[in-house]
């Protein structure tokens, strides 16, 4: 997709509703060395396939010293996260390493699933056509959208997307394992679960009725696939480091 015709401002307006910095995601792939980066990007390409990852397996052998730094590095910005206990990599944005509400299958590869919606909408831009499976945040009803040449097409064709946040911004722990008890709430926890498809905009309005914090704003489907492919749609690219 041509990222030359997203509205940057739409993007923007969005970060800026989910208290994230505008441009947070970009920028921290720009403090990223040349290794750092090529790390996280063949940590997607694997994740992409649905493919369970254990960050032990990365780290096995005293002569990957660079590998342990690049992974400290990349969690440390909140690119990649995994589990304190068993080593799987959970989140590598937009990837995630379990099961979520979000299915997503790249065309010729097997299902994975994103973090969230946006997400979920993002990663056609990184490869293409692909097919969502989700549900409905309010009333469970499946959802179905399939993308082609940058389209998405919805089942039921009311759908639209949700934006808010857990909460857990304001908390000084996460509230899994992925993460140590030092480490800032990752954007996984705070904005990840309160990004959610709706079958709806009466299901939306019931939602954040029940929560204005987890529903507090909504896209179409048309923006929320936009913000997805200029969040996401380069994230492939090369860093701006070394």
């Amino acid at each position: 997709m041509n990222q030359d015709n997203f509205n940057p401002s739409l993007k923007d307006k969005v970060l800026q509703s989910l208290n994230l910095s505008v441009g947070g995601f970009e920028k921290k792939i720009g403090l990223l060395s040349t290794s750092e980066n090529n790390r996280r990007i063949q940590i997607l390409l694997s994740m992409s396939e649905g493919k369970i990852i254990n960050i032990n397996d990365l780290t096995a052998t005293e002569e990957q010293i660079d590998d342990q730094s690049a992974l400290r590095r990349l969690r440390e910005l909140d690119l990649i996260n995994w589990d304190q206990n068993s080593g799987d990599v959970t989140v590598a944005y937009p990837f995630s390493g379990v099961p979520t509400p979000h299915r997503v299958t790249v065309a010729g590869k097997s299902p994975a699933y994103s973090m969230c919606v946006i997400d979920a909408l993002g990663i056609p831009s990184m490869y293409t056509d692909a097919v969502i499976e989700s549900e409905c945040a309010f009333c469970g009803e499946e959802i179905t959208i399939d993308v082609k040449n940058n389209l998405p097409v919805a089942q039921p064709n009311t759908v639209i997307v949700g934006l808010g946040t857990t909460g857990a911004a304001n908390s000084n722990s996460c509230c899994d394992s992925s993460c140590g008890p030092n480490e800032p709430t990752s954007v996984a926890t705070s904005c990840c679960p309160a990004i959610q498809f709706y079958c709806s905009e009466e299901h939306w309005q019931k939602a954040n009725e029940k929560n204005a914090m987890t529903a507090k704003d909504k896209l179409t489907l048309a923006e929320a696939f936009e913000v997805g492919a200029a969040v996401f749609g380069s994230t492939l690219s090369s860093s701006k480091g070394e």
